[in-house]
């Protein structure tokens, strides 16, 4: 845009400034024409058989003043200035150029500042998970002792909509089967063991997460929600254990806390 605008008032400059130097020619023509006109009907009384009697000669051609004329010097001025705002578009180290290199720089140190911020935020969050965890929970659990003892593990997604850097740490609660969403019945919700939605299985381990839990019934879990500061993003994952019966599933939350 920058190119564009300066090369659009060169060029009305320039043509403003031809149209002037035509016309005060033009003007000075008539003028002097006029004055030989007048002239010559003064001089036509005295001369006229003289004139007449001679025979005719052209006039001879006025000779053209040498150099280049102000106009082909405007337009010479005007091509000049043209090469000059394409060179400075063309060169990344112009003036478009630098514009871009600024922006850019000015980007990537926010995003680092943010990133620096949100780590520090969830590094200053100590906690010690052994008081706060509670596994109350698990005493409402369904056991099935025909269930396998068995555990998998898998991550958690849409943490980003759900929670943030003060959710760091160690989590337990249940995976819970969601038939009523309404973006995929197959759903598997990853609920702390206060009750807040942390996220869902992803849908790319949907597949593998039903051939570990058939019967696909509630399931405890354990794991830790970490920031990933290259990203500046919330990553977790979580063992997910098979309720075959409490004392095989408190062993394996207490074992990873």
């Amino acid at each position: 845009m920058l190119f564009y605008a300066i090369l659009g008032i060169i060029v009305l400059v320039a043509l403003f400034l031809i149209f002037r130097d035509d016309h005060d020619k033009s003007y000075n023509r008539s003028e002097k024409k006029a004055q030989r006109q007048s002239d010559n009907v003064k001089k036509s009384a005295v001369y006229s058989k003289k004139e007449n009697s001679r025979p005719k000669v052209a006039p001879k051609a006025q000779a053209k003043p040498s150099g280049p004329s102000i106009k082909d010097q405007l337009l010479g001025e005007i091509r000049d200035a043209i090469l000059e705002v394409t060179k400075a578009a063309d060169n990344p180290k112009g003036i478009v150029g630098q514009f871009i290199s600024e922006t850019k720089n000015a980007i990537d140190s926010t995003v680092k500042e943010v990133q620096e911020a949100l780590y520090t935020s969830a590094s200053n969050t100590n906690i010690d998970v052994q008081e706060v965890i509670d596994l109350s929970f698990l005493d409402n659990l369904e056991y099935d002792k025909d269930l396998e003892e068995n555990t998998e593990t898998f991550d958690i997604t849409g943490l980003r909509y759900h929670c943030t850097v003060h959710d760091c740490g160690k989590i337990v609660g249940v995976v819970k089967p969601e038939p009523s969403n309404v973006h995929d019945n197959r759903a598997q919700a990853v609920i702390r063991n206060d009750g807040k939605l942390l996220g869902y299985i992803p849908r790319t381990q949907l597949d593998w997460y039903e051939d570990f839990n058939e019967n696909n019934v509630t399931c405890p879990f354990v794991g830790e929600i970490e920031l990933d500061r290259s990203r500046a993003a919330l990553i977790a994952e979580i063992k997910v254990i098979l309720p075959s019966s409490q004392e095989f599933v408190r062993e394996e939350i207490e074992a990873e806390l």
